[in-house]
This record gives C-alpha cells, structure tokens and sequence, in this order.
C-alpha cells in the first residue's frame, strides 16, 4: 500500500540535530568529550543549509548557530538557562567542551537519522549508571533499613560529594542521579517494556529497579534537606 504523505517524518529540530551531532562526536562513549566546534562541524555536515553561513551555507559554518542552541533552549515556552546543558542533555566539562550524558543519550538514540547501534549504546550506558545506583554500599544498606543513611556525610558518598565541594557540583552530582533515573525510565516507555535486557537475554534493569532507586533518591533529597541549606544548595 502507497503512503501518504501524512507518513512521512517530522523534520528534525535543530536541539535533535545537535544531539545527533553529539553522536557523531562521542560514537556513544559517554567519557568521550568534544568542542563546540565539533558539534557544529557535525551538525553542519548533516545539514549544510541549517547550520551554514548565511549566503555562504555550503561553504562555511556558522558558530553563532550552535552558540546559540548550546547557550539558550526552550522549554514549554520558556527559555532554561544553558541549553542543553541546562535540561540535562549534556554536561560542561569546561569552556566551551561537552560530553553526553546518559539521558542526551537516550534521547538522541531516538532521533530520526540516529546511528542504529546508539539505542543498544544507551542502554548499556544507562544500565551501567543504573547498576552503580542500585550496587552503591549506602543503597543497600538503606534497603535493610530504612532509617539510613543518618548522616549527610554518607549521603555525600552516594552522591560523590564531600566537604569543600563547590555548590555548583553537589548540585551537578545530585542531578546526575535525578537524570539517570528519569532516563531509564523514559526508556522503558518508549520500549513499551518493564526490562531493559541485554543482547543475550540477561536483564539490565528494570522498571522496580527504578522505583527504588528513585525512592531512595527522593528519602535522600529531603532527609538532609537543611544540610543544602547550609551549603547553600538549591535542588530543583
């Protein structure tokens, strides 16, 4: 049977762009950096007249396009201070150098044009966070009782945090863990599925995992509440 138009693709964004050029860069590695400058060769590789040069598109980039969609991004109407970077899409690791992270990953495995190996990419990155969540000493140890950890400082060690850290990077490390888990979950609901499972059938999480873990999480965030207070650590 003939499709109809209505069939077709949407048109990739230029954020879906950029993630896919975030691809290109990282071949999935979530370890692998890249410049701001790469992400625009990449992208502009892809789609020469979206990111080139006004009048000049297929003969040269223009910078002050990805500048613009790594610096500002809108969201629900309203614009989220740094981008991508902002809605946890990707991390800074210094000026102008970024790297995936594990739901920027996960979102960009979805794209259409997105290296068909990518989902199975995010899904073993994912797994890998997920299973350093769920085996961390201080989540188990919550799971035999409740009432701990009853000290920030053993929270700070599940988080990756101690005393000195800037605030700027407890809030980063807390948001990883916020991040991780929101991805998993979206990936069981574009899979359809309770369990993520590896190519030979072993189960890599699945959607309980989750649940505990964002609990845990959740117990974490308010327990030590004051301690962010006192740290001067806003949690969004």
């Amino acid at each position: 049977m003939t499709k109809t138009g209505t069939d077709n693709p949407k048109p990739v964004g230029l954020r879906q762009q950029v993630l896919l050029a975030a691809l290109d860069c990282s071949r999935g590695d979530l370890h692998k950096t890249f410049t701001a400058e790469d992400l625009l060769l990449a992208a502009w590789k892809r789609d020469p007249l979206a990111w080139g040069l006004r009048g000049h598109e297929r003969e040269h980039p223009d910078s002050e396009k990805i500048y613009k969609e790594l610096d500002r991004v809108s969201v629900g109407g309203r614009n989220v201070r740094g981008g991508l970077v902002g809605i946890g899409l990707l991390e800074k690791v210094r000026q102008r150098t970024y790297r995936l992270t594990p739901k920027g990953l996960a979102e960009a495995s979805t794209v259409v044009g997105a290296d068909p190996t990518s989902r199975a990419k995010a899904e073993r990155a994912l797994a890998d966070k997920i299973a350093a969540i769920l085996s961390h000493p201080v989540f188990r140890e919550w799971q035999r009782d409740h009432a701990m950890p009853r000290h920030f400082r053993d929270a700070g060690h599940f988080w990756g945090i101690a005393p000195g850290t800037p605030p700027s990077v407890i809030r980063a490390r807390v948001r990883e863990v916020d991040e991780t888990l929101a991805a998993a979950i979206a990936l069981l609901d574009s899979e359809g599925t309770d369990e993520i499972s590896a190519r030979h059938g072993a189960a890599l999480f699945d959607r309980n995992d989750i649940q505990r873990a964002s609990e845990f999480q959740a117990t974490l965030k308010q327990r030590f509440a004051r301690d962010f207070e006192t740290l001067q650590v806003t949690l969004t």
